[in-house]
Parts: C-alpha cells; sequence; structure tokens
C-alpha cells in the first residue's frame, strides 16, 4: 500500500492523499483531502482494512473465502450478513432483468475457461451440448438464503459475485469513509463512487474506455455524490479475437453480442455494478424498460458497430 500527498491543496492547509492497491483482482484506488497525513493515512487503512474484510467473502481466488466453500460444498451455514444482503440484491436484479443478471453463471465461466485452456488456439467455444448441460445449472432462483445457511440446490451450481461485489465493496468502503468525516473523496475499486464533490468546488471526472480501443478515453463523465460502474466484454477475453468473454447471456450461455460496453451513473455503486452488467446482457430493447424498473438511473451505451447512446430513467 502506498500514500502519497498531491502538489494540488484541497485548501491552504490540506492536502490529496491516494492509495492505490487492487480489491478483486482489479486496479483500486481511494483519493482524499485532508490536513494530517497522519489522520489520513489512519483513515485509508480502516478502508483497505474493510476491502480486505469483504474480499474474505466474495473472492473466487480465495479458497476459505464464503463463496469459495459456497461452490465446493453447495452449502454454507451462517453466512456473513454481507453475504446475505449481497445475494439478496443479486436475486433482486434477477428478477428486474427478468434473468439477465444471473450471478449462478459461474459453470459457464468454468467450461468456457477449460475449453480454450485446453485449445488456446480454438476459433469456436465449446460444443452446443456442453452448454446446454451449464445453462441447465444456471438458475438464480435455485438459491436458498436464509440466516441459518445459504445452499444451491443443484449439484455442480456455482456463484460468482464479480457482477455486482466490486460496487458493493465500493459502496462499504465509501460509508466508512463519510462515518469517519470525509466529505470529500473518490473511491475507485473496480467501480467508482464519489463522495461530494471534488474539494476544488466542481465535480470529480472518470473517464470512460474506448470499447473499441480499451486504451483509448472516449469520454469523461462528471460525478458528484454519484457511482459509475461499468461492463465491457473487453474486460475478460478466452479467445484470441475476442468474441468469447465472461459477460453470459444466463439464457443462451453464449457471450452476449448486442452491446461492446455500458456504463451506468446511479447514486449506489451496487446497483450500478448489477445494472450496467443487466443491460450489457439483455436485449438492446430492454435498456429503457430496466432502467425504469430501477429509477434514477443514466446508461451510456455502445453498441457493436461503434455507435453510442444515452437513456435516462
Amino acid at each position: 500500500m502506498s500514500l502519497a500527498g498531491a502538489m494540488r491543496p484541497a485548501r491552504a492547509d490540506a492536502q490529496f492523499f491516494t492509495w492505490q492497491g487492487t480489491a478483486l483482482g482489479a486496479d483500486a484506488s481511494l483519493t482524499l483531502a485532508h490536513t494530517s497525513a497522519v489522520a489520513a493515512q489512519r483513515i485509508i487503512d480502516r478502508a483497505v482494512a474493510e476491502v480486505r474484510r469483504l474480499e474474505a467473502i466474495f473472492s473466487l481466488h480465495q479458497p476459505d473465502s464464503e463463496i469459495a466453500r459456497l461452490n465446493r460444498d453447495g452449502r454454507i451455514t451462517r453466512p456473513s450478513q454481507d453475504m446475505l444482503v449481497l445475494l439478496t440484491e443479486a436475486k433482486r436484479f434477477g428478477e428486474l432483468s427478468n434473468g439477465a443478471f444471473d450471478v449462478t453463471v459461474q459453470p459457464l465461466w468454468n467450461l468456457y475457461s477449460a475449453h480454450f485452456k485446453r485449445s488456446p488456439d480454438a476459433t469456436e467455444g465449446p460444443t452446443a451440448a456442453d452448454i446446454r448441460a451449464a445453462v441447465a445449472l444456471v438458475d438464480y432462483r435455485r438459491i436458498d438464503i436464509n440466516p441459518l445457511f445459504v445452499a444451491l440446490d443443484r449439484k455442480g451450481m456455482g456463484v460468482t459475485l464479480d457482477g455486482i461485489a466490486q460496487g458493493y465493496i465500493t459502496d462499504k468502503v465509501a460509508d466508512l469513509l463519510r462515518e469517519q468525516g470525509i466529505a470529500h473523496v473518490l473511491v475507485d475499486l473496480g467501480e467508482a463512487r464519489a463522495l461530494g464533490n471534488h474539494p476544488e468546488g466542481r465535480p470529480w471526472v472518470i473517464g470512460l474506455k474506448d470499447p473499441q480501443q480499451p486504451a483509448r478515453v472516449a469520454r469523461s463523465i462528471d460525478l458528484a455524490n454519484m457511482s459509475l460502474a461499468t461492463s465491457g466484454g473487453y474486460g475478460t477475453v478466452f479467445d484470441a479475437r475476442g468474441r468469447f468473454h465472461h459477460l453470459f447471456d444466463p439464457r443462451t450461455g453464449t457471450s452476449a453480442a448486442h452491446h461492446i460496453g455500458v456504463s451506468i451513473v446511479t447514486p449506489r455503486a451496487t446497483h450500478a455494478d448489477a445494472l450496467s452488467t443487466s443491460v450489457y446482457v439483455s436485449p438492446a430493447s430492454e435498456t429503457e424498460r430496466i432502467l425504469r424498473r430501477h429509477g434514477n438511473a443514466t446508461a451510456y451505451v455502445t453498441y457493436p458497430d461503434g455507435t453510442t447512446r444515452t437513456f435516462s430513467a
């Protein structure tokens, strides 16, 4: 972890402080203004500790995390409150999106990952029969959630919260910082949330990647007391051409191709995260309906031909 003062002070006796690291495997950062380097370090240490606590619940890469144990055993007892809250939210977005958002798509990830690991130069995906078998294990409604246990009701089912957990962790950290009296902060833990304005009185500015050229910033978004999440198939691809990526349509078992980039602005990062996945995976005709069902959200959408459109609800 690194903490460094920026050159431009927020006020005469204050500095910007930035932490950079990772959260759930994604690049992460916090930027805040404070008059004391010692106090800023203490606050950021608490925020990072919260990230690590939540990773121990939601990370698929930690073998003893709650989600890893759920996928391994099909059941966990006495789930954490964070797991209960997030799984309940995930089910709500499953309903809101008519099943487009489904956290039980992990069998599809496992199928495609294994297929391209065996055949790195393959130009086609798994067989139709293998895809059908994986899709049969995908159904968020088959997660039993209660304070005593969480269980998957079919052997071979698996859960990934990667489409919502980064937003949830962002919200938890932002709320923690607000409780510490930090009124001007940008939390970017894979998804971004701005508390207040930038200390200089303007909004925080976030660049959106061009999904056709991810190294390029396509446009900038102003954030103040809002959150931003982006979904794009370019984030994780299985094949050299990028035809097969991690944003699966749970109804077909194939990588969604209706969009190439979706960014959502809404107050809570948890909701922005789930909405961006929901819109990306759904047919373009469903975008307005999904946004209306949620409310208070703006979508910046890029289609496969490179055209863009903005929706608000």
